[in-house]
């Protein structure tokens, strides 16, 4: 699982921005990827939160010593460390298509805020991250709750703007440009976004235990 991770960040890191990109084709013949670098064209910001999170669960169990986890966590910091300066000024908060933030069409999309929220929190939890960052974990709660959070009149919690669904190729001819990614449907408690956010909120109240 290590060499998985370590590849899937070598073959979509994007030189330019510091993110990785969502997709990347070794044979450089899908249409949605550039032929000299195999990569799609975009940072799909839940595309990263998977795979945050993804380091995150995995490494809370896999042994100290075993071979390649160690890049693994180096990895997981450089990813913590660059993705602040592609958030919202005013929100605090990540677009879908992450590496354009501000551009017009472009929205603040629940689901990978929920991810990134939670996989700092645990992060720093399980030691994969500096203690300094849970003071910025703790921001992106109350931004992620202030962002995306409603209360109805029978009192029940309703996460907005997910985005249901992103991919590339398929019979739909997904191409992987900034137009394809903000033509996806949005909708409220999409289970992609409504399970991190509760272990995101777990993750706040071992906290305050």
């Amino acid at each position: 699982s290590m060499h998985q991770f370590i590849t899937a960040a070598r073959v979509t890191y994007d030189t330019v921005t510091g993110l990785h990109r969502h997709a990347y084709d070794s044979s450089r013949k899908m249409f949605w990827c550039n032929p000299e670098t195999g990569q799609s064209e975009h940072c799909w910001a839940r595309a990263l939160g998977w795979y945050c999170i993804s380091i995150v669960d995995v490494l809370e169990t896999v042994p100290q010593d075993i071979k390649g986890r160690d890049e693994v966590v180096e990895i997981f910091n450089r990813i913590i460390n660059t993705i602040p300066a592609f958030a919202d000024p005013k929100s605090g908060m990540w677009y879908q298509v992450m590496d354009q933030p501000c551009r017009e069409g472009n929205y603040l999309e629940a689901t990978a805020n929920a991810m990134f929220t939670y996989a700092i929190l645990k992060g720093v939890r399980i030691g994969l991250l500096e203690k300094s960052w849970l003071k910025y974990g703790k921001k992106c709660w109350k931004n992620l709750l202030k962002t995306f959070v409603t209360v109805d009149d029978n009192g029940l919690v309703n996460l907005n703007q997910c985005c249901t669904v992103g991919g590339l190729g398929g019979g739909d001819n997904r191409k992987g440009d900034f137009a394809y990614y903000i033509s996806e449907p949005i909708k409220s408690n999409d289970p992609k976004g409504v399970g991190p956010f509760i272990w995101a909120a777990l993750e706040m109240q071992r906290l305050e235990k």
